[in-house]
């Protein structure tokens, strides 16, 4: 299934060379490239999404919280952060029951 006709092939682009660079990526970009990813091939990104979004879930931030910008975490913001799990389950829920890692 081929839908890349509706993802922009330079998000695509740009999701990759997130996850294959040699540096250290936030959790925030990690997300940001595999939800762009999962549009693509859910089967291969849809688990990835998962974990991505739990470890996300557990971030710290920098800031005091208050703001709501990427480094506030969502720890400090429990409604963010309930709706960000939320995702996870989602996603989790549509991975194929035949994946080696689902549980």
């Amino acid at each position: 299934m081929d839908i890349t006709g509706t993802v922009d092939q330079d998000d695509i682009t740009r999701a990759r060379t997130i996850l294959l660079a040699s540096g250290r990526r936030t959790p925030y970009e990690e997300v940001d490239a595999y939800r762009v990813l999962d549009r693509v091939g859910p089967a291969a990104y849809l688990p990835r999404l998962v974990r991505a979004l739990h470890d996300l879930s557990y971030e710290r931030g920098h800031g005091s919280g208050r703001c709501g910008c990427p480094g506030s975490g969502y720890r400090e913001r429990p409604a963010a952060r309930l709706a960000l799990l939320g995702e996870a389950v989602a996603a989790a829920r549509a991975v194929d029951p035949a994946e080696p890692g689902r549980a």
